[in-house]
């Protein structure tokens, strides 16, 4: 496919005057239609197509084409034959009624296009320039981000289910790829063992136990006829054989000779393998919460006067932490210049680097920090870290009693002080301060300072209002990208097609406040106090 780019193209007279009469004033494809069309051109993704080939269908309806599907939650079918149908999609896309649209299919193929040209995020980028160039984001306003579950479409799998699944996936996957050669070496009764889906529940308990007591020895002994001489080297190289292989890694060992199950260990998140049908979805837990899959990170504006608008969004793996995430969403949003002044999170993006990244970025991370939580915090009276003075700049802690410690960097990159043994045994405080039968040893980060100070900060009134004030609506933003915008299960495989979901879906959200915004239509604010005695106001 080849691009040819045209400049925006008008609106066709009878398509534009039947929407003038039926489309009302809050229209997102109005809006869409009257605005945000024109400002979009082909020569934008000139750069994902090559010079000569077929002429492609255009990138920018396309564009808004995807995103329509997550205003209402189409499937590529239903937005391929929406555009071919409805009259408020042919008004938003300067189409005339009599046009018939694209197949089904292109869709998909525009998805991978930007995924391969890594330009994932540029519809969502234009889109947050266009509101910036309406005034409708205030330059270095306030902000507030949080991050919502995102569950795999993939069912969640058992141990056992795991295991065979990958080994059915990755025979089928050589048959496929040389039908020859895995004829000839793969036992013909695997056809009836591993032909179909594996689902515990069609079994009994003993055929469970029949592959419990099989399944290991048949894998590794497929993967060491992938590695003989003989085998072809391009299915060594098969994804299906590599998640296997994986999967094996994990969940087998060797003893006396035989290939059992390893025993229960702590759960590595970043790498354990869910399911071979999604095999970058991750297990993770939050609280009560527990699900397989990815995050959905989103940033959303809170100033009066303006709109709420999604300045950054994106689909990430689970066992990303909150903390992690939060350098990259300020890098972004420093890309498309707006940077808040003030950034509302929750506790989970508190920390000292966080604190200092901010601080770079000249951002005001507004949130509460976690209580320091050691051996002394547990005791009545304990002597905890910031009972200590700490200070950095000359390398130096300062216990209650006087006493000082110099500081020791090469631990991990933080500051560690050891009191001398002599000193704490001889102290009054030590029942209070020491756990260990040595000195006290404390450990903290470079930018421990500026944790101790939003410790401080969380403390006041004036913190606690403001907190709640503007942190509390994110929620409703979470919930809405959620039920108004199908962000809650991904539609896709993979995290690279769960982030583009996440990007559209932002868009289509963005797209929703906007024209209600311009029609005059503000959003309720609810804020509850709750006060023993009384109702919620």
């Amino acid at each position: 496919m080849c691009l040819k780019p045209r400049k925006p193209w008008p609106m066709p007279k009878e398509t534009g005057e039947i929407g003038e009469k039926i489309l009302s004033g809050d229209s997102v494809y109005k809006l869409v239609g009257d605005d945000l069309f024109n400002q979009f051109t082909e020569a934008d993704f000139a750069d994902l197509y090559p010079e000569e080939g077929k002429p492609g269908y255009s990138p920018v309806i396309l564009g808004f084409v995807s995103i329509f599907q997550y205003l209402e939650k189409y499937p590529d079918r239903q937005a391929a034959e929406a555009l071919r149908m409805r009259l408020d999609w042919k008004y938003a896309l300067h189409l005339p009624l009599d046009n018939a649209g694209f197949d089904f299919s292109v869709l998909s193929e525009f998805r991978d296009r930007l995924l391969e040209c890594q330009a994932e995020r540029r519809i969502f980028d234009r889109l947050v320039e266009a509101f910036q160039a309406k005034g409708l984001i205030k330059e270095r306003g306030k902000q507030r981000t949080d991050s919502m579950a995102m569950l795999t479409k993939v069912r969640r799998l058992s141990r056992l289910e795991l295991v065979v699944e990958s080994l059915r996936l990755a025979v089928g996957a050589v048959l496929k790829k040389d039908r020859t050669w895995g004829e000839a070496v793969i036992p013909p009764d695997w056809e009836e063992r591993y032909g179909e889906r594996f689902v515990m529940q069609r079994h009994t308990k003993e055929e469970w136990e029949g592959y419990d007591r099989t399944v290991g020895e048949d894998g590794q002994w497929f993967l060491a006829r992938l590695e003989s001489e003989g085998a072809p080297a391009e299915l060594k190289n098969l994804p299906e054989v590599q998640v296997l292989k994986t999967v094996w890694a994990q969940q087998f060992q060797q003893e006396t000779g035989k290939i059992v199950y390893q025993p229960s260990v702590s759960y590595d998140g970043h790498t354990q393998i869910q399911s071979p049908h999604d095999p970058q979805a991750r297990y993770s837990k939050k609280r009560i919460q527990e699900w397989v899959g990815g995050k959905v990170q989103a940033t959303e504006t809170d100033d009066e006067g303006y709109p709420h608008i999604i300045t950054d969004i994106a689909g990430t793996c689970s066992s990303l932490t909150d903390y992690e995430a939060l350098s990259p969403i300020q890098d972004r949003l420093a890309d498309r210049k707006c940077l808040p002044a003030e950034q509302y999170v929750d506790s989970g993006y508190i920390s000292g680097p966080n604190l200092e990244h901010s601080r770079k970025q000249d951002i005001d991370l507004i949130g509460p920090a976690q209580a320091v939580v050691s051996k002394q915090t547990k005791i009545a009276d304990g002597i905890t870290t910031d009972q200590f003075r700490m200070d950095l700049e000359h390398h130096q802690a300062t216990c209650p009693t006087g006493q000082t410690a110099k500081a020791d960097y090469g631990w991990k990159g933080k500051a560690r002080f050891r009191f001398s043994d002599e000193v704490c045994l001889a102290c009054p405080l030590r029942s209070r301060c020491c756990a260990g039968n040595g000195g006290r040893t404390l450990c903290v980060g470079l930018a421990y300072p500026l944790l101790q100070q939003a410790r401080q900060r969380q403390k006041t009134e004036a913190f606690k209002q403001d907190y709640h004030k503007h942190r509390s609506g994110v929620e409703g933003c979470l919930s809405a990208l959620a039920r108004g915008n199908g962000l809650r299960v991904s539609r896709y495989i993979g995290h690279p097609k769960r982030h583009l979901q996440a990007l559209f879906g932002g868009s289509a959200a963005n797209l929703k406040r906007v024209a209600r915004w311009l029609a005059g239509i503000r959003p309720i604010r609810h804020h509850r106090s709750w006060k023993l005695g009384s109702k919620p106001a």
